[in-house]
């Protein structure tokens, strides 16, 4: 088969792809910005855009996010998967990918995520410079006209946050500067002190505490996400927490990333 054919269907797949259809109407991006052979998208694409229905008052974009990685130290390692939700709920909510890390996905990483080299490292998964424009694209379509957007994972200031800006200053891409990040992990440590009570703050440990059901025991990010964003939602509300509050307590993007 001929470059030139190969190109061409190659085009052709993520066109009729409908995160990408969707991205393009929402963001107002061209075709020849998606479709460019110079640009990051120009591999097959499959992220997955769903609905999720919840509320939240906005006075900021807030998104619960979570990834899995090919190990804990973001250095040293790369992400596999990546997912997002929009607390505001509505129609194409979500995002959410697998990622070629380009590199091993360790055997007990593999047991712990069921997530393995032979399915990430294989044609049709996305390298992470192939994720940012089309995350970007998908944040902007979401994101409330003057407000910041909000990330929220649990953890995000040790990893999940360390992670998403090493991937963008690999790529030479500086994270927005209206992007907040706000650690869950942080606030439950918080309410556990100001209880006087001794109890675990893992993700799992606050599911459960709050008697929230999941039929999926596997470590997957779409599967973590919905789980911190009815605990994120159940948490501030018993700390009578309002989004400004929430704001003023986030860390500001160029904590973790290095380009400005």
């Amino acid at each position: 088969m001929s470059s030139i054919l190969r190109s061409i269907q190659l085009r052709n797949s993520i066109w009729s792809s409908f995160p990408v259809r969707f991205l393009k109407q929402q963001a107002g991006l061209s075709t020849v910005e998606l479709l460019d052979p110079r640009s990051c998208g120009k591999r097959h694409f499959t992220t997955q855009v769903q609905e999720h229905g919840k509320e939240v008052a906005a006075a900021a974009t807030i998104l619960v996010f979570d990834l899995e990685t090919t190990g804990y130290f973001h250095k040293d390692h790369r992400i596999v998967e990546f997912a997002l939700c929009d607390l505001s709920g509505g129609k194409n909510s979500t995002f959410e990918t697998l990622v070629n890390p380009e590199r091993t996905v360790p055997d007990y990483v593999q047991h712990l995520i069921k997530i393995g080299t032979d399915l990430v490292c294989r044609p049709g998964i996305p390298r992470f410079s192939d994720v940012i424009p089309l995350l970007l694209a998908f944040v902007r379509s979401r994101q409330a006209p003057g407000k910041p957007v909000l990330w929220v994972a649990h953890n995000a200031k040790q990893f999940d946050a360390r992670f998403l800006a090493q991937e963008f200053d690999r790529c030479s891409a500086p994270l927005p500067a209206d992007w907040l990040f706000f650690d869950t992990l942080l606030l439950a440590k918080k309410m556990v002190k100001a209880e006087g009570k001794k109890r675990r703050t893992s993700l799992e440990a606050l599911r459960e505490h709050y008697g929230i059901v999941s039929h999926d025991d596997a470590h997957r990010a779409m599967r973590d996400v919905m789980i911190l964003s009815q605990v994120f939602q159940k948490m501030t509300f018993d700390l009578k927490l309002t989004n400004e509050e929430l704001i003023n307590e986030a860390m500001k993007a160029s904590e973790f990333s290095k380009i400005s």
